[in-house]
């Protein structure tokens, strides 16, 4: 007979979905959608699907490897914690601890595998990363306006009579959101979508604005001159809630509808329309996408977004914000986390996107060890030709994954690592859901395969810290979630019977005290100016490519995978999406295939004619691992305005036939 275990998808999208999963004999046979979870009532897409293929792929690692030449050997757990246990303790003893270089992302979203930085912070504090590849010029953006970034509950939608989808594909990679945009619109209310590609979301809009890449913030601020001319802000709201705004409104008065226009490529009338609607018919909400920030602007095009909902009123009331992320559930964690030990006092820090520039350039002390987790930087990092060169000339690497992938392939031991269905852990998004979910274990996981909390515990007992918390990890787990459930006025009984939804995540800012210095929403932030940035919401005008290439490169999220995951299985090249005119520019039209070229390297590519993707624009969805061709072989390292962010999108290319 089959029974139903209650799990729930660890992949760091928007949603972090309820399944169930029918186990039969000790095997999982299917994956379905868990019905009874407030969110996601019970829809899987294709991501989730993929666990159950992942959890018993052939591929599968199923023991630790061991690099010999150029080939590979099996080598048992002992040996592999013995042999991580005497570098750790060598390289500690002769270059301390900030010769380790530990980098940890979010290809899983549970707690239990953040066991990783407790035994790195009992260790004794080493090497991290700052900045991100994802999220951060936005997430700084939002610190500066609001203090902290939180969005609204999605339910909220409802309340909403104006919707702005800002940049982002909610039917690839948000579909929950869905739901209740068709909810939303069946009450009256209108959907803009604003977005250099003309998505499948585009399919559930009212109105299109299809905005030239990197010029989202002149837009922005165009609508804002309009709305304070026109007299559609909400003038008590900013005399109460607001600081900067007589500065905010002589520097908007230079945006006038003809400058915006040529600017941005959107009609005047059209920019008139989309401002009178938001404005003018409260309350409005903006969603926000991470693509939006992935320039060199890109900070400065979310403050100039974010102001909008500021000048008109449209915070702190339900239906309203600008909700780009929702970081709520961080700040219950980081004790847990920290361990007995506490933070790590002696850390040391890189900017992320640069890696390997830091890496060729580190010194007192040199970097000696990688240790990667949850992670596959050789596929993710921009610039992979100086990342990778850079990462094979470090002495010791280890990776735990699940398959051997392209940053395994490059590192000296390969561990293998259990699958959330193989473990009982606590799962939650900070990116929209407002919802904390129990995961139960279906299975046991393979002969061969250790989980990463079992891993670092025995680690941590070869090498004797005394003060790493030998606890169950149940007890980790209850540990880690207990303020949480504090603050819920909730137990853990509870949270495995059903999700729990975080405190005060309904409407961000409803009582208007913000957690700025001023404790007002801040047009004119003080923190900005002292980090050496403009202190308003300012326009940059977007980059140009170098002689030669005249494309810009986009490399959004795909539908099927998240980041690299989804692309295990995939021999294919990447597929190019370029608009028909520019294929018969550049001699293209009717090939199938050619290359993407740009000044850091060249890719093979299959060509997709796509009238939905705007002249001067190359768009190759990102993941690909380097068999088929890797994108970030194309793009370059370099940072946003703010938050240290992976400028992916101020990459430029040319396409030309293959050779």
């Amino acid at each position: 007979m089959q029974k139903q275990v209650k799990f729930a998808c660890p992949l760091d999208c928007f949603d972090a979905c309820s399944l169930i999963a029918s186990v039969e004999n000790g095997r999982v046979v299917r994956i379905k959608g868990g019905r009874d979870h407030p969110l996601t009532r019970g829809m899987i897409c294709s991501k989730g699907r993929q666990l159950l293929e992942r959890l018993y792929h052939p591929h599968r690692l199923l023991s630790p490897f061991k690099k010999k030449g150029r080939g590979w050997s099996k080598i048992s757990w002992d040996q592999a914690i013995c042999e991580i246990a005497d570098q750790l303790t060598t390289i500690k003893q002769d270059y301390g601890t900030r010769a380790v270089l530990h980098y940890a992302d979010a290809g899983y979203g549970g707690i239990i595998k953040s066991v990783d930085e407790l035994f790195f912070n009992c260790y004794g504090g080493v090497t991290v990363p700052r900045g991100s590849l994802c999220w951060g010029a936005g997430m700084a953006a939002q610190k500066y306006d609001f203090g902290a970034a939180l969005g609204h509950s999605p339910d909220e939608l409802g309340d909403a009579n104006v919707i702005i989808i800002w940049g982002r594909n909610p039917a690839d990679t948000n579909p929950h959101l869905i739901r209740y945009l068709y909810q939303a619109r069946k009450k009256g209310a209108i959907v803009i979508l604003i977005d250099p590609i003309r998505t499948a979301t585009a399919n559930l809009a009212d109105i299109h604005l299809c905005v030239r890449p990197a010029t989202d913030g002149a837009l922005a601020l165009g609508m804002a001159n309009l709305i304070i001319e026109r007299g559609w802000m909400d003038q008590d709201y900013i005399h109460d809630h607001v600081l900067g705004f007589k500065r905010f409104r002589a520097y908007v008065r230079t945006f006038s509808m003809e400058r915006v226009s040529g600017i941005t490529g959107i009609d005047p009338s059209d920019i008139e329309r989309a401002a009178g609607l938001y404005a003018r018919r409260k309350p409005g909400c903006i969603v926000l996408g991470i693509g939006l920030q992935r320039y060199g602007n890109g900070g400065g095009t979310i403050r100039c977004i974010d102001a909008l909902g500021a000048i008109t009123g449209n915070i702190g009331i339900p239906g309203g914000g600008v909700n780009y992320a929702n970081r709520r559930i961080a700040p219950y964690l980081a004790a847990a986390i920290a361990g007995g030990c506490g933070p790590a006092v002696n850390r040391r820090s890189f900017s992320l996107p640069q890696m390997g520039e830091f890496l060729n350039n580190a010194v007192d002390p040199p970097i000696r060890c990688l240790f990667i987790a949850k992670a596959n930087p050789l596929v993710q990092m921009p610039h992979l030709h100086k990342t990778i060169d850079a990462f094979d000339r470090v002495p010791f690497k280890v990776v735990t994954d699940m398959f051997m992938t392209d940053t395994a392939r490059h590192a000296d031991l390969a561990l293998p690592c259990t699958s959330v269905l193989e473990e009982e852990d606590i799962i939650c998004s900070s990116m929209y859901s407002p919802y904390v979910n129990y995961s139960a274990r279906a299975v046991e996981p393979p002969a061969g395969v250790m989980g990463e909390y079992d891993f670092f515990r025995a680690l941590a007992r070869k090498m004797n810290l005394d003060n790493y918390p030998f606890m169950p990890p149940l007890d980790f787990l209850k540990q880690a979630v207990g303020p949480l459930l504090e603050a819920c006025h909730s137990d853990f009984g509870s949270l495995m019977k059903g999700a729990i939804k975080l405190p005060g995540t309904d409407t961000p800012w409803q009582d208007n005290s913000f957690s700025t210095p001023s404790g007002k929403y801040e047009l004119y932030s003080e923190i900005a100016l002292e980090a050496g940035l403009p202190p308003m919401p300012n326009f940059k005008a977007p980059l140009k490519g170098p002689p030669g290439f005249d494309l810009r490169l986009l490399t959004p999220h795909l539908k099927t995978s998240l980041h690299s995951q989804g692309f295990a299985f995939v021999d294919d090249p990447p597929l190019a999406h370029v608009n028909p005119l520019v294929l018969a520019e550049k001699q293209l039209a009717g090939k199938a295939d050619a290359q993407v070229v740009s000044p850091n390297g060249r890719l093979q590519v299959r060509v997709k004619p796509d009238a939905a993707v705007s002249e001067g624009i190359v768009m190759i969805y990102e993941g690909w691992w380097h068999k088929s061709g890797a994108v970030n072989f194309l793009t370059d390292d370099v940072l946003s305005d703010m938050g240290e962010q992976a400028a992916y999108y101020d990459t430029f290319c040319n396409l030309e036939p293959l050779d």
